[in-house]
């Protein structure tokens, strides 16, 4: 069996991870958490190295996490969850519109279709999503006369 080379394996059609955000909206509040996850599910894809079909496997190792507002990006061998069980979030710290970039890193393993017998790829590949703009708004809160659901009033 031949060798299935780094430079392969960077070049094989990767899907990128899916980006998840919470809350599910353009808008985020200012030094609330903006929660991110993806999904770490192994991407198995097909195809030939010097005339035999050959099985690869992808596999996220790492991630990291560009929130688009200046501070370092984080990298987090988690993929991340959803509320309430969360484990990676960014508050951002000023009103603004952020782009969020996810590169998630992959480690990859082969085998000769058909075979059982899996052989490592030395190095990574990645891919990179990137978000749809959030706008991060500043919201104060106030006290008002009454109820607003009952009362609708200015102050509300």
């Amino acid at each position: 069996l031949p060798e299935f080379a780094l430079e392969d394996f960077q070049r094989l059609p990767l899907a990128p991870s899916a980006l998840h955000i919470q809350p599910e909206r353009p808008v985020v509040l200012v030094n609330m958490p903006t929660i991110t996850h993806t999904d770490p599910t192994p991407q198995v894809l097909t195809t030939t190295l010097l005339g035999y079909p050959i099985e690869v496997e992808a596999t996220p190792t790492s991630y990291t996490w560009d929130y688009g507002d200046g501070t370092p990006p984080i990298t987090t061998t988690s993929p991340g969850h959803p509320y309430p069980d969360h484990d990676v979030a960014h508050p951002y710290a000023a009103p603004g519109t952020y782009t969020i970039t996810l590169t998630t890193h992959l480690t990859g393993r082969y085998r000769l279709a058909g075979t059982t017998t899996w052989h490592p790829i030395t190095g990574t590949a990645t891919t990179t999503t990137t978000s749809p703009p959030l706008t991060a708004e500043e919201r104060r809160s106030h006290l008002v006369s009454g109820p607003c659901t009952t009362h609708p009033a200015p102050d509300c």
